[in-house]
């Protein structure tokens, strides 16, 4: 019954797609993971500084990671976070740090239900979505935006070419819009069926790829929502004893 169990293929940026593997392990011990980042976190310098900044609004933990790795002092400056993940990454290096527990709609009315307490900076990377500071601004709000990251293309390692030029069924989770494109194109060609599983249908949007055997968006934009997603997307297979039991 061994074939008929899905593989897993993470393609997160390492740092999350390690974590994220560690929670399909614990779940489904009898399914083999595969990690190959499709996109590689590249931080920017920082050309500003924190000065007259009364809170930063972050969209990624990404953000944060890159305000860590280049040593920025925040402890203690007021962060709104799109997320609890976002947030709670946010805190461990000083901030202080509130989750919209959501989208980036979710963010934007988050910043405007809370008090104007002075300049709001937006922490973003290159590539992003949600048109966040535009959509703060045109409220009256003052928001300045800049660029602390970049998220570079990677191609797909040879034992991901592999795995999708295969014949057992591949469980996609699939965490962002820019991942979700550049995996379309990098699967294309793929033989073996897909089971995609969505951080939200944004995200389902952006893809080009094959027509997925299975099709799965989370009912919600974090971590958990996206396990019980993989979950959902491998139920009904055979053999897949380590969901069923």
């Amino acid at each position: 019954m061994t074939k008929f169990r899905p593989s897993i293929l993470l393609t997160r940026p390492l740092a999350q797609a390690e974590r994220f593997a560690e929670y399909c392990r614990a779940e489904f011990p009898e399914l083999p993971i595969l990690i190959s980042p499709i996109l590689r976190i590249e931080v920017k310098p920082l050309s500003r500084s924190f000065d007259g900044v009364a809170t930063l609004i972050l969209t990624s933990e990404n953000a944060v990671l890159a305000l860590a790795s280049i040593g920025a002092k925040v402890t203690g400056l007021r962060a709104l976070c799109v997320g609890d993940r976002t947030a709670a990454a946010a805190r461990a290096i000083g901030l202080d740090a509130t989750s919209a527990s959501g989208t980036a709609d979710d963010l934007v009315e988050a910043v405007l239900a809370t008090p104007d307490t002075g300049p709001l900076l937006h922490l973003r990377g290159a590539e992003a979505r949600g048109e966040i500071a535009k959509r703060i601004s045109a409220e009256g709000r003052q928001i300045d935006e800049a660029i602390i990251y970049e998220q570079m293309p990677e191609k797909l390692s040879p034992e991901a070419n592999l795995m999708l030029a295969g014949a057992r069924s591949i469980v996609l989770p699939l965490f962002s819009s820019r991942s979700a494109a550049l995996l379309g194109i990098a699967s294309e060609r793929a033989s073996a069926p897909l089971r995609i599983v969505a951080l939200s249908a944004a995200v389902v949007e952006h893809w080009s790829g094959p027509t997925p055997e299975r099709l799965v968006v989370a009912r919600e934009p974090n971590s958990a929502a996206m396990l019980h997603g993989v979950a959902q997307a491998i139920r009904k297979l055979k053999g897949s004893r380590a969901i069923d039991s």
